[in-house]
């Protein structure tokens, strides 16, 4: 959430996009990248207006509301394998 936040404090025009991925090195088995409605409501409050996860090594908490919260906000969701 803080870095979303100053995401939104250096970009205040908005129109950017955070890419989420997993360091090289992460232990996966404790610290797993992870998003979820919240995620895509701050994005949203600091005029972001895309999201990018690597596919299969990102947590989506409650998945439904994620993509609905997505949808309604106008926040595009992509999952890369290669991000």
């Amino acid at each position: 959430d803080k870095l979303i936040e100053r995401a939104g404090e250096l970009c205040p025009q908005g129109g950017w996009t955070l890419v989420k991925v997993a360091k090289p090195d992460q232990d996966m088995r404790f610290d797993v990248p992870t998003i979820g409605p919240q995620t895509i409501e701050n994005l949203h409050r600091q005029r972001a207006v895309g999201l990018v996860v690597e596919a299969g090594k990102t947590i989506v908490l409650e998945r439904r509301k994620t993509l609905e919260a997505a949808k309604r906000l106008g926040v595009v969701v992509i999952g890369r394998r290669d991000a």
